[in-house]
């Protein structure tokens, strides 16, 4: 009789401890499923927000007279926190070093650049004397984007360059002539950047256009002629 209560007993805890453990692994699957669904709902919206960021710099490009300006960082955008460069806080803890950042898509490393860095053939940056020079153009928070209704909690940052097409050996000048190589043609970068090392980014290449005519002018308009997300 004690034999079989020492075994029944054994079997009562046996089963507790699965059912304990299956218990476990349906809250742990219910947890992790939770987790990933929440992750990619961030995902979705930073690249929503990098895509905001292509838009925003549209609008405000098709209003300036002379992308010069742009390319050699004289006008910037509208939307932007402070200072071109320097550290900024992110939404929920981190920080991001602008300079660093416009210095590696520069040169590749997040210390000042050299010209002859600059110039330097790459895979990425195969032009040389013509290479971009990415201009910081907008950056802040999402939050301060009083177009959006619920911004996601991220940082964005919008760089301009010239385009690869242009030879005339100066990144920072838009070509004059129309018609001419390059001429009225912009590289949009648009980056997130987010909690946990979150980021997302997508790149453009802009055209000014006419809209529609006005007399012996024009309505100026954008054109997008590329976009693609960068991973």
């Amino acid at each position: 009789m004690t034999s079989q209560r020492g075994i029944a007993l054994i079997m009562v805890v046996l089963i507790t401890a699965f059912l304990s453990a299956l218990g476990l692994g349906l809250l742990l699957s219910v947890f992790m499923d939770r987790l990933a669904t929440g992750n990619m709902a961030a995902s979705v919206a930073m690249f929503y927000a990098a895509d905001a960021g292509i838009e925003l710099a549209a609008h405000e490009l098709a209003l300036t007279p002379e992308w010069t300006d742009v390319l050699s960082a004289s006008a910037r955008s509208s939307f932007a926190d402070g200072a071109p460069g320097g550290i900024r806080g992110l939404p929920g803890e981190g920080t991001i070093d602008l300079t660093a950042e416009t210095n590696t898509l520069n040169c590749g490393q997040p210390t000042a650049c050299t010209a002859a860095q600059m110039n330097a053939n790459s895979r990425v940056r195969p032009w040389g004397v013509n290479n971009p020079r990415w201009q910081l153009y907008a950056y802040g928070l999402m939050g301060n984007l009083s177009q959006l209704i619920r911004p996601a909690p991220c940082y964005l940052v919008v760089w301009v360059a010239d385009d690869g097409r242009e030879q005339d050996g100066d990144p920072m000048v838009d070509a004059k002539v129309e018609g001419e190589s390059g001429h009225g043609i912009v590289r949009i970068r648009a980056e997130v950047f987010g909690r946990a090392g979150s980021r997302r980014a997508i790149e453009a290449e802009l055209a000014r256009v006419c809209v529609t005519g006005v007399g012996e002018g024009c309505v100026a308009g954008i054109r997008v002629q590329s976009w693609h997300e960068l991973r």
